[in-house]
């Protein structure tokens, strides 16, 4: 009696070999067959991460008919587990750990066996970079290519931070406390301006070397983000960026302060000649003038705002009265 034996053609949904590409990064699948255990192998090299050659995945089925592959890359900090996402034609490399943050689309092309091997190769040059500026752990923070920060990995000591523009300011370099969550660092420090003891936190996206002040755990687009670049502060500069910091702050503090004060003023006249207490005011008021201790006043027939910072801090140093433009 002849037994038909049935070899397997490979997990379900990826057939053949092919490549994938995207911004800044090229990969191949290349599931394999045979009458033993089926295997899906995976090469993978983007701009700050990548697979040594072509490395074995994990084959996860998911509901919704796609199928992710699980596998090890390495960065500037050592080994990760990377999670590569495969529907039809198209592919998704998350490299956040935030829902829909840092994804990189990727789609089907023509595998073609010299790129692939040319970057691999890059790449491999590349991390070796990654790896020693990792380990010097100096890098500069920058947005939109103004340095606004400095970041310093000690080892086992706690990484100093270092926070100067308009918007916060670390007086001093600060100690953060260091957690993870998957390839991402997050950094938690004290920073002004805190209007109610709270701190700063940064994100530090290890692969990509990208940096997001986050708001909460869903990302949105008032947040801030900035690219981390390896190098130093010079000595002294440190002090004269946080001197051009502190000046900046207090000027757009006056003039967005005044602004809302001036408004205010004027809203607060009532037809009988009086002023709304701020206690009235507040429920519509308090977010833009959190920080501050405020008073309304009568003055003649107008009404005062005066204004003085709770503490001063940076971005809150405001103390005087603002008066209503064009008021009898």
């Amino acid at each position: 009696m002849w037994w038909m034996l049935a070899c397997t053609v490979g997990p379900a949904g990826l057939g053949e070999p092919f490549a994938l590409q995207g911004e800044g990064v090229v990969a191949v699948v290349t599931p394999v067959s045979g009458c033993g255990d089926s295997d899906v192998r995976v090469g993978l090299w983007g701009d700050g991460y990548g697979t040594q050659g072509e490395v074995a995945a994990d084959v996860v089925p998911d509901d919704d008919g796609s199928t992710w592959l699980h596998f090890s890359v390495h960065t500037g900090l050592g080994e990760a587990i990377a999670a590569l996402r495969i529907e039809g034609e198209a592919g998704l490399l998350p490299l956040g750990t935030r829902p829909g943050e840092h994804g990189v689309a990727l789609r089907r092309v023509a595998i073609d066996r010299d790129a692939l091997e040319r970057a691999s190769a890059e790449n491999e040059v590349q991390l070796r970079a990654l790896v020693n500026q990792w380990r010097n752990g100096a890098f500069l923070i920058q947005e939109d290519g103004a340095v606004v920060g400095e970041l310093r990995f000690r080892g086992d000591m706690a990484p100093m931070v270092s926070l100067f523009d308009a918007w916060w300011l670390t007086p001093r370099p600060v100690e953060a406390a260091v957690s993870t969550q998957g390839a991402e660092i997050l950094l938690a420090f004290d920073v002004e301006p805190s209007l109610h003891g709270e701190g700063g936190l940064l994100r530090v996206n290890v692969p990509l070397a990208k940096v997001v002040a986050p708001i909460g755990d869903v990302p949105v687009s008032e947040e801030r983000r900035f690219s981390l670049v390896p190098g130093m502060l010079a000595e002294g500069q440190f002090e004269a960026l946080s001197a051009a910091a502190s000046q900046a702050a207090d000027e757009m503090e006056v003039v967005a302060l005044e602004f809302n004060a001036r408004q205010m003023a004027a809203l607060a006249k009532q037809a009988d000649g009086s002023c709304s207490s701020w206690a009235d005011m507040a429920p519509d008021w308090g977010v833009m003038f959190a920080g501050y201790t405020v008073q309304i006043s009568r003055e003649h027939a107008r009404c005062v705002v005066g204004v003085e910072a709770t503490r001063p801090q940076h971005g809150r140093r405001y103390r005087g009265e603002v008066r209503p433009l064009n008021a009898p």
